[in-house]
């Protein structure tokens, strides 16, 4: 029987895109569920870019309260079977209330633990994002847990067009308290066109734009304003561009969540409090004040003479992590990421001996394919039986070694193994038998990848013979496809019995995969 899925995340900006994820977790653990999805009615056009949802449902920015109660009464006409509460407000716990359903979820909010630290500034040394709390909802609800970033569906992840050498800077925030001063923001700009020759894309509000004259910075062809842009529009600027430099703010998340390294100034809020943005590269810019945090939401008035969470940020300070990124992260170069036994080479039952690797038939001429239009080449593979203890790891590592001297020996250049040895339920060593990030379908080792490598994850493709390389590419938001060696018959038959359809993700080899990829450029 089909479930039927209520969200529930009505706002701001950055909480709704953060919501991006449980509801992919949704889709990819429930493939044939409906899911809708209530929000505010600015907030439509960010959630109509999620990869899941089937309905958006809104409510008026501004409701009467016959506003209100006219939506509850639509929404018990829909019949949900399961209400999952992202919010936890009032008004959001009246809904639930009022809305029959048979199983009722919300997430852990830890408001006591995040007053306590607005209270006493106590850091803890490790602390949940909100994602990470989301998903315990969607845990409750019988979802598997795949993706843990957020992700939005743009067109720019898809196309070349475009400069490659943007820089989006929207100096702007929720509360005027959160803002690093506007003047830095364009002396930044400024140092970073000057040592990069990038382009300035000036994100402002209207407000905002009228405070300061970017022109005194830099001269007008080497900057575009974009002044109260809607948010669809500026999420296909941000897909285009290097890196994003903002505050703390729904901007960051915007931009994290569309797939570009993001740095995002925080002051008088903290990432503890569980909302800086999830980004591949470290994304967060702060300095250590004995104040910090001061509130939860970084409204509240500074009572010292000047807000030293922010002004003690430099601009040298900021440059120089921009600078890291940008000599890093090149947003036109992809990657194959592709799984190891029975893509890469024929599949062996937990193969540890080196003697036994064998490449799959069509696999030298499909990656000198790609390799010669510029792809890179990266192996993700999950050897649990380390974790089972059949194998170590320098017997993984040997048969690494051994694949990569198969192929480097026909012209091949791979351009980096990474691999799982963990497993949380079957390890019998204790040293790996722990829940992880880096076991497919959850997406850690490739975001490793990326972050050595540089490639743009929203333009690559997974390949993979086993529905976990599947739902990797999925949770990354890349193409993600898959091959009929090793088990991949099986994985097809699966991918159709489970509702996810096959026609257009199902090739016979991995030439046959990388010769329609490379084609569609």
């Amino acid at each position: 029987m089909t479930r039927k899925f209520l969200v529930i995340r009505l706002g701001s900006l950055g909480d709704v895109i953060l919501s991006s994820a449980p509801v992919l977790n949704l889709r990819l653990t429930f493939p044939d569920s409906s899911i809708s999805f209530l929000t505010r009615e600015r907030f439509r056009p960010v959630v109509e870019m999620f990869d899941g949802v089937d309905h958006v449902i809104t409510l008026p920015d501004y409701p009467s309260i016959g506003e209100f109660a006219n939506l509850v009464v639509t929404l018990d006409d829909r019949a949900f079977d399961t209400i999952i509460d992202l919010h936890g407000n009032f008004r959001s716990w009246l809904i639930r209330k009022m809305t029959a359903a048979n199983h009722k979820f919300t997430y852990p909010k830890r408001r006591r633990e995040r007053f306590q630290l607005v209270r006493t500034h106590r850091i803890p040394p490790t602390w949940p994002h909100t994602i990470d709390l989301y998903n315990k909802a969607v845990s409750r609800a019988g979802g598997r847990v795949i993706a843990d970033w957020p992700l939005l569906k743009t067109d720019s992840q898809s196309s070349d067009a475009g400069p490659s050498s943007l820089v989006v800077i929207a100096p702007g925030a929720k509360h005027p308290t959160k803002q690093w001063p506007l003047e830095r923001f364009a002396q930044t700009a400024a140092k970073i066109h000057r040592e990069h020759e990038v382009h300035i894309a000036w994100v402002v509000t209207a407000e905002d734009d009228i405070k300061l004259d970017l022109h005194d910075y830099l001269p007008a062809s080497h900057f575009t304003r974009f002044i109260d842009r809607p948010i669809s529009d500026l999420a296909s600027v941000i897909g285009r561009a290097s890196l994003v430099l903002a505050n703390d703010s729904g901007i960051a998340h915007l931009s994290s969540a569309v797939g570009t390294p993001t740095l995002a100034l925080f002051g008088p809020t903290h990432p503890a409090l569980g909302f800086a943005p999830r980004s591949v590269y470290p994304s967060v810019i702060e300095v250590a004040e004995s104040c910090r945090p001061c509130s939860l939401h970084g409204k509240k008035p500074c009572w010292r003479e000047q807000r030293f969470c922010l002004t003690h940020i430099s601009v040298d300070d900021v440059a120089a992590r921009a600078r890291a990124v940008l000599d890093q992260y090149k947003p036109l170069t992809k990657a194959l990421i592709l799984d190891r036994d029975g893509t890469v080479m024929v599949n062996r039952h937990y193969l540890s001996d080196p003697d036994g690797v064998q490449l799959e038939a069509t696999v030298l001429e499909a990656l000198t394919i790609a390799q010669n239009h510029g792809w890179k080449i990266v192996i993700v593979s999950n050897q649990s039986g380390v974790a089972r203890g059949m194998m170590t790891v320098e017997q993984v590592e040997r048969v690494n070694a051994r694949l990569l001297q198969l192929l480097t020996a026909q012209g091949v250049r791979v351009d980096g193994i990474w691999y799982c040895p963990h497993h949380s339920t079957k390890g019998v060593v204790p040293e790996y038998a722990i829940d992880c990030r880096c076991r497919k379908p959850r997406h850690g080792l490739v975001e490793e990848a990326a972050r050595q490598l540089g490639f743009s994850i929203r333009r690559s493709v997974v390949i993979g013979d086993h529905l976990d390389d599947y739902l990797m590419g999925r949770a990354l938001g890349a193409r993600s496809l898959i091959v009929r060696t090793g088990h991949g018959r099986e994985t097809e038959e699966d991918l159709v019995r489970r509702g996810y359809g096959a026609t257009e993700v199902v090739f016979p080899t991995l030439l046959a995969a990388v010769s329609s990829v490379v084609a569609e450029g």
